[in-house]
């Protein structure tokens, strides 16, 4: 397994400030969840016809791949569904481009104005759509475990109908499972493990006593992630394990000076 980690993590990073951090710690990978102020792919500065080829080169003068782009794509709204799959097809063409092999798209949620067999239907047909598209360039498109779409009632019917999809798989998000089944996710991780393509790797304090879920530093939280993360090693899952700190949304965790060397020290104490 290799270690990469999210730009969700470092927002007030630029591009250069990444490569250096990123490659002093020995992180393999970036997760491209929005660049120097802009999260669509196709407004990203760096990532225009005219500066592909010197923001390729950059990367591959630390060594550092782009392993995968994350979308705010979703599916259960009916009325957004043609903008949703409109900006994933643009996703898609510059990750082409960028030689950035997945893009990652959401269910992501059942409206209460909606039947949940109509909200499968469509997360399902743009799932398929967008595989479509990407088979022609090259690209994967994985479902995070997200929202209403991490359990197994909500994943079965999507899984039978896309396992066979080789440009579909599942992008799981280890804190998004765990609020649904905390210590008894064995059953949602066995449904899940066969279609498993990359891994969110975070921690957090579960929710109790009137008081929300808190994030925290992996390790020092209740997800049980040496757990987790032997029985992807088990499976012989040798994708990434991603940093996903949520710094971006939540402003006031650690700063990523602190969080990523943490998080590359933890987990290499307990699987590399």
């Amino acid at each position: 397994m290799k270690l990469a980690a999210s730009t969700l993590g470092c927002p007030d990073w630029d591009f250069e400030k990444i490569l250096i951090e990123f490659s002093r710690l020995g992180i393999e990978g970036i997760e491209i969840r929005g660049l120097e102020g802009e999260t669509d792919a196709d407004k990203i500065k760096r990532f225009s016809p005219e500066n592909a080829e010197n923001t390729l080169n950059k990367l591959k003068e630390k060594n550092l791949k782009m392993i995968g782009f994350g979308t705010s794509c979703s599916f259960h709204d009916r009325e957004k569904y043609p903008e949703n799959i409109s900006q994933g097809k643009k996703s898609i063409d510059v990750c082409e481009r960028m030689s950035i092999p997945f893009i990652r798209v959401f269910g992501n949620s059942f409206p209460s104005d909606r039947t949940r067999n109509a909200v499968i239907s469509d997360v399902i047909s743009g799932l398929s759509e967008l595989c479509e598209y990407g088979k022609e360039k090259g690209v994967n498109v994985y479902l995070e475990i997200h929202g209403d779409f991490n359990t197994v009632e909500a994943l079965t019917p999507v899984l039978n109908e896309l396992k066979n999809n080789p440009y579909f798989g599942i992008l799981w998000d280890i804190e998004h499972s765990d609020r649904a089944y905390g210590d008894n996710v064995l059953p949602f991780y066995r449904l899940i493990s066969p279609y498993v393509r990359h891994v969110h790797v975070k921690d957090y304090i579960r929710a109790k006593d009137g008081k929300p879920f808190e994030l925290c530093l992996v390790g020092k939280g209740e997800i049980p992630v040496p757990t987790l993360l032997g029985w992807l090693k088990s499976d012989g899952y040798d994708g990434y394990l991603s940093f996903e700190w949520e710094k971006k949304w939540v402003p006031s965790l650690p700063e990523p000076e602190i969080a990523f060397p943490d998080y590359v020290n933890y987990i290499r104490k307990i699987i590399i």
